[in-house]
């Protein structure tokens, strides 16, 4: 397979040919693989051995194309200009939802501590804040954005951190803080189901490098004593666990609080991590700082503890935008809950969707327009 230069007239010779939109390649969608470049397609009439016919997103909307098995357009060896494929684990694909996924599964509910569904459904977003202390609270996007998931139909959704920026530690910090995150509460009150919160950086003081302590910072930070009083009902610690038994089998879920990391809860991580790789078909890890981010030295320690084990997704935020982490298939930046954007073009959420063939088909969308901006399914780990 010859890895050339798009060119428009192109529309059988063009698959795997590198492109940055489906103009370039001849009425076929110029996709994006695990790679996180972007490739030609080309009719699924014409697929040769090791390609089949699969639904994916172009630059253009969803179509059907000729896509790698292996589910990675891989350069010509010796290519001095390929970029690098190298990733980590079980390739992900960049493969959109098929149009019969049996129907969005009902039966069963999810409380504070999980339940026991028929299949999989739920929504997930972060970094919802002001863009400055104290400034306006974006109600309107986490507004729209918990009402995208009830019409969608989640059974609960998952957020990655940061639901206030509130400075100072005086009484009106105090007040601040409540307020902010009963501003959060109210938008998430229109899902109508419950949303399991995730600590950021802004739960705690909002700076790079100091953390938050789970035996001394509750009455003493604001920010924190808010939070950790908006999770009462869920957690009495900033990090937890929470499981939903499913048709196929179990789903674990991990919340790590990064920004209060210490012995104890390094502790929990590596013995529920262990569980689950015993136990769990599919294991959900969410926490606030992605792949790469040392503002603080354990952040990366963290994510990489978490690589040791079998895992389905890894959510993360802080960054604010949508991106999938091209060093880890699995893994997703998904900090475009109102925040200002840093590098994004929409603020959204995503969907997670338990197929009937066990494969977890993610969807991301715009929540102004709720139109479907990305989508890719992963087996289950």
């Amino acid at each position: 397979m010859v890895l050339a230069g798009c060119d428009p007239q192109r529309a059988h010779d063009s698959l795997c040919a590198y492109c940055e939109n489906d103009t370039q390649c001849g009425g076929n969608p110029c996709f994006q693989d695990v790679s996180g470049n972007r490739f030609c397609g080309s009719p699924c009439d014409s697929c040769t051995t090791g390609y089949s016919c699969q639904t994916v997103m172009g630059t253009s909307g969803l179509a059907q194309t000729c896509f790698p098995d292996t589910e990675q357009c891989v350069p010509p060896s010796g290519d001095p200009n390929a970029p690098d494929f190298s990733t980590g684990g079980d390739l992900a694909g960049l493969i959109a939802p098929t149009p019969d996924m049996g129907g969005i599964p009902v039966g069963g509910a999810i409380g504070p501590t999980g339940g026991t569904v028929d299949r999989l459904f739920f929504g997930f977003s972060g970094d919802t804040r002001p863009p400055d202390c104290g400034g306006t609270y974006p109600q309107q996007i986490i507004n729209s954005i918990f009402t995208g998931m009830k019409t969608q139909g989640v059974q609960f959704a998952v957020d990655q951190g940061d639901h206030m920026f509130n400075c100072g530690y005086g009484g009106t910090a105090v007040s601040g803080a409540k307020e902010q995150m009963q501003n959060y509460v109210n938008a998430a009150t229109l899902l109508g189901k419950t949303v399991f919160m995730t600590m950021g950086n802004h739960e705690c003081s909002g700076e790079a490098t100091a953390l938050c302590s789970t035996t001394s910072s509750y009455n003493n930070n604001p920010n924190y004593s808010a939070f950790m009083d908006t999770l009462a009902p869920i957690a009495k610690l900033p990090y937890y666990r929470f499981d939903v038994t499913t048709k196929s089998g179990l789903a674990v879920f991990l919340v790590v609080a990064d920004d209060a990391w210490d012995a104890a809860q390094q502790s929990w991580l590596t013995t529920q991590l262990t569980d689950a790789d015993a136990h769990a078909k599919y294991t959900f890890v969410s926490k606030h700082h992605p792949d790469g981010n040392t503002d603080h030295p354990e952040f990366q320690q963290i994510y990489d503890l978490v690589r040791k084990h079998k895992y389905t997704l890894f959510l993360t935020g802080h960054s604010h935008l949508f991106k999938r982490q091209s060093s880890d298939p699995r893994a997703m930046v998904i900090g475009c809950g109102g925040a200002p954007l840093a590098g994004g073009n929409f603020w959204g959420y995503g969907t997670a969707l338990q197929g009937t063939d066990d494969r977890i088909y993610v969807s991301i969308y715009d929540q102004a327009t709720s139109q479907l901006t990305e989508a890719f399914s992963v087996a289950p780990q």
